[in-house]
């Protein structure tokens, strides 16, 4: 017949060739098979596979009609058909044994139950237990008897907390049909075929050993082979044709004793944790190894060292990112791409002297290029350690945006943060911005290669220092003794020092400062910090307020999660998300309505709102007195207010803003255009383009090695050490228990 197909039936050791048509009926079916392996119908339940479709329910003629059909499509003359044991149903309430003989209790079982039970439905008559013992002596399975609704999983329904727990699915449940029929597929090769054979060993709660273990052929045999003589075996085999892995020979039934699943499992090693934990670890590069510990323990019902996890999270990360070695022979392609791609942007490969060792690297987008324009003539430049195999330093010159938003202008590679590496970085910078035609002011902290590079390569830039790092080296200047309160104090005094905006009142903080924090400690700290680099009174530019390079520190903070990707993939993953970042950006400005950025907008409102009771005189066309607690004089041409802050914010204080108010004057021609909706959008209308890597070529055609470095002995460090000043101890009540900085001598919370 044209529709015939052959059907390998298989139960237990036993298998059974029958030929089907179009015209057989499941009945048929079911009755051959309870014949030929002496079977009773209802107890067993059939399953089917082809090649690429494995453990598909066989219940009806439907679904042997759907069987021809799926045949038919994939062109296969055999089909394989697993005949297994089910649970008898009585009642819907289920006793399982396992492993069970014929024994006198379960033929003395049958008169009990008949004798309780009133209709014949509800009992198991002998020669039903008489089956079962049989079925279950043929194929050594997990025998299911079924009793009175009374028994109900042995009254688990009536012990309330004393009983059992509910179980769940876990994730693991599939592996279970990872290995079915011979003949099946791997697509993957010999990784995929070991990483599902070990799967499916550990749900199925047997050990395995390898007898062969070889890229083109693999043999395993179940543990307890020699012991109990267990038939289970596998063998699999490379094609020549395709490369995929073929099932050849299997016996899927194990003879042995034991088969339970496991918590914990010899094959559950690194390389399987990896295949597991991959995608966890694609979506957050920076997860733990406890919270895969914790992972795998609920959603798989697995536990597994601390140390298998560990290895297991830097396999998937080496399996996702490629090897770290070889990601730097990929950046000269890069480069090259890069400028094709987004003309205009300038980007620098070092490869030392002799053109074979990675160096360093200098990246500015041709988007960061056409954006700086719109921005206000600040970078605030810093370096934060680079995590991945061959470590470094990230050094980063971001700007901010009218929104007073971070943007990123450029960043490097390097080898750390020695003078060498932050002039080069300068230079490059120099080069990006030889036409800008304003003067360019940077913020950073005193690190001492910074200022020399600062001074050598932009000697006419003003270089402000970050009040945070100032207050932090002012602070260990004081010894622990004097006591925290002591210290906010002097912290405090420096502030106004920093922010007095005229000499004279410069002069007279100090003074303060002096007396209340020793003149010998002051002028110590003072002697080496020449006062034009931090103090408004004498800066000799513009830095629109702002004293602090906490800028940096966000766009440090930005890129934390890919610090440790291999370079090729940490660059990469920067552009994406400053690609991501300005296509975001300049999609949300076009739903403004304002004429200033929306940030600036509230704060002028803010302002706006406290001076409307003041009383306001006139001078002149443009000059003006304002009477608030203390009289301010606002000269509206030259932009000046006697507060200072105008001068020093870049946008009208509250001052001016009543004056401007008062003159009937349209407030936002008094705004700096740096603060203007229109420079925002203008500072976001150059995109950075895509750079897909599906011609890239492979690594072995273009050789740049790594950096000369020597890896430290013990675990590598992911996180910087705090400073003292960053680090507060805290103070612990042994009477309270509270530690909210009391001891158990002031301690006041009643006990």
């Amino acid at each position: 017949m044209d529709d015939s197909r052959v059907a390998k039936c298989t139960y237990g050791a036993g298998t059974l060739m029958v030929i089907l048509s179009s015209t057989t009926t499941f009945d048929w079916l079911s009755n051959e098979l309870c014949s030929r392996f002496k079977l009773k119908l209802g107890h067993f339940e059939l399953r089917y596979s082809f090649t690429d479709c494995s453990n598909c329910l066989l219940e009806s003629d439907d679904d042997l009609k759907v069987m021809f059909m799926v045949c038919g499509l994939m062109k296969d003359q055999l089909i394989h058909i697993s005949v297994r044991d089910k649970a008898v149903v009585v009642n819907h309430v289920q006793t399982v044994y396992t492993d069970i003989i014929a024994s006198p209790f379960l033929l003395e079982a049958a008169p009990y139950n008949d004798n309780i039970a009133q209709d014949e439905d509800t009992c198991i008559d002998s020669s039903v237990a008489g089956s079962i013992v049989e079925s279950n002596a043929a194929s050594s399975s997990c025998l299911s008897i079924d009793f009175d609704s009374t028994s109900s999983e042995f009254g688990n329904d009536y012990l309330g907390k004393y009983g059992s727990c509910g179980g769940r699915k876990y994730l693991s449940t599939d592996w279970e049909g990872y290995i079915t029929h011979e003949g099946q597929k791997f697509e993957g090769g010999v990784s995929e075929f070991r990483d599902k054979l070990a799967k499916y060993a550990i749900e199925n709660g047997f050990k395995m050993k390898y007898l062969k273990n070889e890229p083109r052929r693999v043999t395993a045999v179940c543990a307890k082979k020699e012991s109990d003589g267990c038939e289970w075996h596998v063998h699999a085999v490379n094609s020549n044709v395709n490369g995929f892995f073929y099932i050849k020979n299997l016996n899927n039934v194990h003879s042995c004793t034991g088969l339970i699943r496991e918590k914990s499992n010899k094959a559950m090693g690194s390389r399987l944790v990896s295949s597991i934990v991959k995608d966890k670890v694609r979506s957050n590069p920076l997860v733990r190894p406890i919270e895969l510990l914790t992972d795998l323990k609920e959603n798989y019902g697995l536990d597994i060292p601390y140390h298998v996890a560990w290895y297991g999270k830097e396999s998937a990360t080496k399996d996702l990112h490629g090897d770290e070695g070889l990601s730097y022979a990929h950046l000269p392609w890069y480069v090259d791409v890069l400028k094709a791609s987004n003309v205009g942007s300038h980007c620098v490969l070092d490869c030392g002297e002799d053109g074979s060792h990675f160096q360093r690297i200098f990246i500015c987008f041709k988007a960061s290029i056409d954006g700086f324009r719109w921005c206000r003539p600040m970078l605030f430049i810093d370096g934060t350690f680079v995590t991945n195999k061959y470590k470094g330093t990230l050094l980063g010159a971001t700007a901010k945006n009218g929104n007073k938003e971070v943007f990123p202008f450029a960043f490097a590679i390097v080898s750390g943060e020695i003078v060498d590496n932050w002039r080069w970085f300068l230079q490059r910078i120099s080069e990006v911005l030889v036409d800008e035609g304003r003067q360019l002011t940077f913020i950073s902290d005193r690190h001492g290669a910074i200022i020399d590079a600062v001074r050598t390569v932009f000697p006419s830039s003003p270089h402000g220092f970050c009040l945070y790092h100032l207050k932090d080296n002012l602070k260990k200047k004081y010894p622990h003794s004097v006591g925290s309160s002591f210290k906010d104090h002097i912290l405090w005094l420096f502030c106004k020092l920093l922010y007095a905006p005229t000499v004279e009142e410069y002069q007279e903080r100090l003074k303060k400062l002096r007396d209340d924090g020793g003149a010998t400690i002051i002028d110590k700290f003072l002697a080496d910090l020449p006062v034009q680099n931090f103090a408004n009174a004498y800066f000799p530019g513009k830095r629109y307020g702002e004293v602090s390079n906490a800028l940096s520190e966000s766009f440090n903070s930005w890129i934390k999660e890919v610090r440790r990707l291999p370079i090729y993939e940490l660059i990469d993953t920067i552009r994406i998300k400053m690609m991501e970042m300005i296509s975001r950006r300049k999609l949300a400005s076009e739903k403004w309505c304002s004429v200033l950025c929306p940030v600036i907008e509230d704060e002028l409102k803010n302002l706006a709102s406290k001076g409307r009771h003041w009383r306001i005189c006139r001078a002149s066309e443009s000059v003006f007195e304002v009477h608030a607690d203390l009289s301010v004089m606002v000269n509206l041409d030259e932009r000046f207010c006697s507060c200072y802050q105008w001068q020093l914010l870049g946008f009208p204080c509250q001052h001016a803003i009543q004056v401007i108010h008062h003159s009937r004057l349209c407030l936002y021609d008094f705004v700096d255009e740096y603060y203007k909706a229109d420079f925002y959008r203008a500072t976001y209308a150059t995109p950075i383009f895509p750079i897909p890597d599906i011609e890239k070529p492979p690594p072995g055609d273009v050789v740049l090695l790594p950096p000369h470095t020597r890896k430290p002995p013990g675990r590598p460090p992911t996180k910087r050490f705090k400073s003292s000043s960053e680090t507060k101890r805290q103070v612990k009540c042994k009477r309270s228990g509270a530690c909210d900085r009391h001891n158990r001598r002031t301690c006041k919370a009643p006990i």
